[in-house]
């Protein structure tokens, strides 16, 4: 007799949306990791000059460099993320204040101390050239976006030049990139049918690119696309099963493709699916990486800095990428740490207290209302169609007599009406 297969064996097959619900995943330890990753790559040019080679550079033809798959990997998962969040805040004012609330303060603070601490020390301008040149109040915008790379007499004796901070161009792209998910969320609502219309113009225009524009700002275009693949595994991760046997299959692939230089194909086809292996398929030996901080950003900010700073002071015959990167990540670390515990931390004890305080003030305008204002009890005598003649007339009036004639005595709003109040 031919055996059969109970109908429930496909219940056991794990899928993205099975296991992305939970907290239990690698993804703060992947974060670290390639925030690390970025000063190493940065670190060739930094020592060397803007025209020198990371391993991986060499290997892809300039396409590719350690740093490029490091933001790769922070897009990506940040698509996912943030189409998440769109379902969980489909409100825009909701959705871009927690957007802006994870963005702009650590990158305030970083802007302020590279202008005004860091670039007063180490310009080789006087101190009152510096103050009054009106560069130096230009890197300010930085912290909104527009990007202002140079401060005045600020590293121009580097070998890479006077660039004071150069990764911040992934934060407004970043930024538009979390426009852009939001509106298509609120275009598609994340139903599959209406996202994949939406992705055939979108695949359209990717291959427009890579036909016609000779890969023109590829390390933009890269990581566009990739927080476009996040969204998509979020769309999708109903369907998208998680397989070991794919897992290091995908690895093992992305490693062949890059080695033949194809790493264009593997970082669009192939890259996604290894990322969210090693994020949630693999065990959670890394969930409680960040119990103590989440310092995988404050280490991506302050790292360029730093390096350029031990180029300027260190000798230089101490100058090279492995000594940069190790004595610029111990260093960045401890900055990655302060702003967390400064200003991460700072603005969520600020966030509660504000909170707790219109808590407070909420309860005691309903206890003083309910205290003014005694309940009419209601008599038997003065009805109206069943219904008290007082409530009878509130009913006829459409909404509580705001602005009309009627003298109508308002009761209390209740806990959820004044909330809206």
């Amino acid at each position: 007799m031919e055996q059969q297969v109970p109908a429930s064996s496909s219940a056991t097959v794990r899928t993205v949306a099975s296991v992305t619900g939970s907290r239990k995943n690698n993804l703060d330890f992947i974060r670290f990791v390639a925030a690390l990753l970025v000063i190493f790559s940065h670190s060739f040019s930094i020592c060397f000059g803007p025209t020198s080679h990371t391993p991986l550079n060499l290997l892809t033809a300039d396409r590719l460099s350690e740093g490029g798959l490091a933001v790769g990997v922070f897009f990506f998962f940040g698509g996912f993320l943030i189409a998440k969040s769109c379902v969980s805040h489909p409100k825009a004012p909701n959705f871009f204040k927690l957007r802006l609330l994870r963005i702009l303060p650590q990158l305030i603070f970083v802007v302020v101390l590279l202008t005004f601490v860091v670039g007063p020390v180490l310009t080789s301008l006087p101190l009152d050239q510096y103050f009054t040149n009106g560069e130096t109040y230009a890197y300010l915008l930085n912290g909104v976006f527009f990007l202002h790379h140079d401060l005045p007499g600020v590293f121009t004796t580097n070998p890479y030049g006077p660039g004071v901070n150069a990764p911040l161009w992934t934060l407004p792209v970043e930024f538009a990139c979390y426009i852009l998910c939001f509106l298509c969320f609120r275009w598609t609502r994340f139903t599959r049918r209406s996202f994949a219309l939406l992705s055939i113009p979108v695949l359209m225009l990717l291959g427009i690119y890579l036909a016609f524009f000779e890969l023109y700002q590829l390390s933009v275009v890269r990581a566009i696309i990739l927080f476009y693949e996040g969204v998509a595994f979020y769309v999708y991760r109903d369907s998208i099963p998680l397989k070991a046997s794919l897992g290091w299959g995908s690895i093992a692939l992305f490693c062949l493709l890059v080695a033949f230089g194809l790493d264009i194909v593997a970082m669009f086809v192939v890259f996604p699916y290894a990322l969210m292996w090693l994020g949630y398929g693999l065990p959670a030996r890394f969930a409680n990486f960040a119990k103590h901080g989440e310092f995988s950003y404050g280490i991506y900010l302050w790292g360029w800095p730093i390096q350029q700073t031990l180029v300027l002071l260190l000798p230089a015959e101490l100058s090279l990428p492995w000594i940069n990167t190790i004595v610029a990540c111990v260093i960045a670390i401890g900055f990655g740490a302060t702003n967390y515990y400064i200003v991460d931390c700072g603005v969520t004890r600020l966030l509660e207290r504000s909170r707790n305080k219109r808590t407070e003030v909420l309860a005691a305008e309903l206890a003083e209302a309910d205290r003014v204002t005694p309940v009419q009890p209601c008599d038997a005598t003065q009805t109206k169609g069943g219904v008290p003649e007082e409530d009878a007339r509130l009913s006829e009036n459409s909404s509580g007599a705001v602005g009309s004639d009627s003298p109508v005595t308002q009761t209390p709003p209740s806990g959820e009406e004044a909330g809206r109040k």
